[in-house]
């Protein structure tokens, strides 16, 4: 069975730039910049987190342009890079502990509620790709905010 790619995700370090010349490069248009403050739960502890980012417009999968924080989880100190992989599943909990069982760690999860991993979950693999699992359950209002609507984070 195919995996649900609907994202790529680039941390940059100048996300207004960013949008204009991959805008350009690639004919994208983009979403307006969005500003989320999540939690993300880490093995070192939680790690507030002051989020940028921007989605293009069109048809999946997205690229999603994340700014690059001084520090932490979403820090750039070599430039930006490829940050990850989003995968809508059905099962958050059960998804990430598969990957987990199949030698890709838990690196970071979203946390709701006190709980987590919530929302989303990060692992590594072992050839440097990182994965997000998203909750398919919030892929119905995610699409509604690229067709225009208000974003529910």
């Amino acid at each position: 069975m195919a995996l649900d790619i609907f994202k790529t995700a680039l941390i940059v370090e100048d996300i207004e730039s960013a949008m204009r010349d991959l805008g350009n490069g690639l004919k994208l248009e983009w979403t307006p910049v969005q500003h989320a403050d999540l939690t993300l739960r880490l093995a070192t502890g939680d790690e507030q987190v002051p989020l940028r980012f921007v989605f293009s417009l069109g048809s999946p999968p997205y690229l999603e342009l994340l700014q690059a924080q001084p520090t932490g989880y979403y820090a750039a100190p070599q430039g930006g890079y490829l940050h990850h992989l989003g995968i809508w599943v059905d099962d958050l909990a059960t998804a990430s502990k598969g990957l987990a069982d199949q030698g890709m760690p838990l690196e970071a999860a979203g946390v709701e509620d006190g709980l987590s991993p919530a929302v989303f979950a990060f692992h590594t693999t072992p050839h440097g790709l990182r994965l997000e699992l998203a909750e398919a359950s919030r892929r119905e209002g995610f699409e509604k905010w690229l067709a225009g609507g208000e974003l529910q984070i």
